[in-house]
């Protein structure tokens, strides 16, 4: 068995072994089928680019939520713009999974790395939310690609050049170079929390006349 499939199939164990511990009701959250579970999570198709996630922000997309899974303590120093801060220890407090009870807007996690994000994707993958995805290599990858873009090789092409081009001007934007993120000091600016828009249930049709 290939690697990939092995892990997946051990935090998938694990992922219900934490939902039956946490307390909240089965009857809260529709589960999704184990197998399309497995596929989502070794396949990959969760993750946003850093690239991508700033390009949603500067043309201030509308059908992006961003949530922050990290600790209060780093949210309020560093984060993106418009981010919504749930740390990963409180994720399945109800009043939380109303941010993702809905379908409304394409939810998109992030951490320092992508661990604690990936973690809750699968939380909320597993209870059937949808439109959840992952900012693949979190701040770190923020912070590298879009704060601080370097020219990575001597032999640069034409298509990174302009990667990179885009990327100083991304970095601009975001308020120049972050020599310290931790520091605090960023230009970067929190809007206020969205309210959570809760998705409608469906009427249930026909019945006796």
């Amino acid at each position: 068995m290939k690697k990939k499939y092995l892990i997946g199939i051990l935090v998938f164990l694990a992922i219900g072994v934490y939902l039956a511990l946490s307390g909240v009701k089965e009857s809260d959250y529709v589960e999704v089928k184990p197998d399309k579970l497995f596929l989502d999570l070794v396949e990959n198709t969760r993750y946003f680019s850093a690239d991508e996630v700033a390009q949603m922000i500067i043309s201030q997309d509308p059908s992006i939520q961003l949530i922050d899974v990290r600790t209060e303590k780093f949210y309020n120093k560093f984060t993106l713009n418009g981010a919504i801060n749930i740390p990963l220890k409180d994720f399945l407090n109800p009043d939380n999974l109303a941010y993702l009870d809905q379908d409304v807007y394409n939810t998109i996690l992030f951490s320092n790395g992508s661990s604690d994000a990936d973690v809750a994707w699968q939380l909320a993958t597993r209870m059937g939310y949808q439109n959840v995805f992952v900012m693949r290599g979190g701040m770190n990858n923020w912070v590298d690609q879009i704060l601080q873009p370097t020219e990575h090789s001597v032999i640069w092409d034409r298509v990174n050049d302009q990667l990179y081009q885009y990327r100083k001007g991304a970095s601009l934007y975001f308020g120049g170079k972050a020599d310290d993120i931790s520091s605090g000091d960023s230009d970067v600016k929190k809007k206020p929390k969205k309210p959570a828009v809760r998705r409608k249930k469906k009427e249930v049709e026909g019945g006796c006349g």
